[in-house]
Parts: C-alpha cells; sequence; structure tokens
C-alpha cells in the first residue's frame, strides 16, 4: 500500500500552518485561509479548516539511520518528544520511532522501517522525509472496520500484524492504515483515540483508491 494523499481537519489552521512551515520546516503550497498542503517527499498531507475538534495519529517514513538526528533537528526547535517509559526512541520489531504533538494535539511519529528498501543516512532534514506511512483509524468496530476495506478497497492485514476487537493492521510496512477500537490509548501516550472524519488516497495492488471517512463511515472518493 503507497499512500499518496491525506486530508485531515483541523480547528487551528494557522497555528498548523506555522508549525509544520515555520517550525518544523516543511514545504507547503496551496495555502489559503481554509487549508494547506504539507509536501512530504512522495505525499501530500492536507489540513482543512474544520469547526469540529479532532484528533490524529499519523506517521512519516525517515531514512534507516536517522532517527538520532531527527531527534536532535526536533529538540534544536523546541519540540517535546512523547517518551515512553522515559525513552524517546520507542522499538519495534519492523523499526523505531519518535513521537510529537503538533498544534492540534495530533500523535506525530517518524518511524524508520529497516526492512523497506530505502537508502540509509546519518543526517536529518524534513526533505529527508519519504512519505506518509501510517494513518490511524479509531472506530467503534475494528474488525466489521477492516474486512470492510479487505472486500471493498484493496487493503490486506500484515502477516502475523495485530487483527482483534482492539486493533487491526491494514495495508503492509510501505503504508498502512491502523484501525483500533475508539477509546483505545495511541502510544506513546494516554490519549484515547477519538472518531474522525479524514480523506485518504492510495494505491494498493496496483489500484488506485480514494476514500472518505465521516462519522465512523466510509464510502469511495471520486
Amino acid at each position: 500500500m503507497e499512500i499518496r494523499e491525506l486530508i485531515i481537519y483541523s480547528n487551528r489552521i494557522k497555528e498548523q500552518e506555522a508549525f509544520y512551515k515555520n517550525v518544523l520546516g516543511f514545504q507547503c503550497s496551496e495555502i489559503i485561509n481554509n487549508r494547506f498542503v504539507i509536501n512530504a517527499g512522495e505525499t501530500k498531507l492536507v489540513l482543512e479548516k474544520s469547526t469540529k475538534e479532532f484528533f490524529y495519529h499519523f506517521a512519516f517514513l525517515i531514512p534507516t539511520g536517522s532517527i538520532n538526528a531527527a531527534i536532535d533537528y526536533l529538540e534544536k526547535k523546541s519540540v517535546q518528544l512523547l517518551p515512553l517509559h522515559g525513552d524517546k526512541i520507542i522499538h519495534f520489531d519492523t523499526g523505531q520511532a519518535i513521537y510529537f504533538y503538533d498544534e492540534d494535539g495530533n500523535i506525530v511519529e517518524f518511524i524508520e522501517r529497516p526492512t523497506l528498501d530505502y537508502p540509509t543516512r546519518s543526517d536529518f532534514s524534513v526533505n529527508s522525509i519519504l512519505k506518509l506511512n501510517e494513518i490511524g483509524l479509531p472506530v467503534s468496530e475494528p474488525k466489521k472496520m477492516i474486512k470492510k476495506l479487505i472486500n471493498e478497497f484493496g487493503i490486506q492485514p500484515i502477516k502475523n500484524a495485530p487483527y482483534n476487537d482492539r486493533i487491526c493492521w491494514g495495508g503492509d510496512f510501505n503504508g498502512a492504515i491502523i484501525v483500533i477500537k475508539e477509546n483505545r490509548n495511541w502510544l506513546p501516550t494516554e490519549k484515547p483515540g477519538m472518531i474522525n472524519d479524514l480523506s485518504i488516497k492510495y494505491i494498493a495492488a496496483g489500484q488506485e483508491y480514494n476514500l472518505i471517512i465521516v462519522n465512523n463511515k466510509i464510502k469511495k472518493g471520486y
């Protein structure tokens, strides 16, 4: 699965624009009063203004070997990392990651995945970010949602990945939709996931998809 574009919603759009553009240093385009586009490697993250309050969890893929430089980069910009048991870097079987909040309280992740065939590097800037790698999707019934994604929208579960009533990992290590039970805490915080609205464009098994998710329901976009 390859994520191409992710649209999320913000009720602090100006603060978010300043954070991503001026603090983190992302290149932004199509900046208007109600939306702006963050260019992240091969992908686009679009923030649109909303009167509703949402928060999301999403991840950017960074080159293997750059995570310590990413920590230095963020800390020099006074971005506070979210540790787990005192550790800034959280280790997984398939990689390692760091986390921080943006101005909407979204849990943003930078993750290395050494199993993927991308060049390694020891330095870091936002220009070295490869792409969006994950989006979290809290729902009322994770198994029901993942079955719909599998049957209708080309999403497949990763072999041996979590698949239960609380979390279902769909996609692969290049790109994933992580479906969780609403109110389950997002790692590494004690902040429970909330049902969100979002739109996502991606490629799975060579086919392009455009999904719109509103009020815990999913439909095909055009």
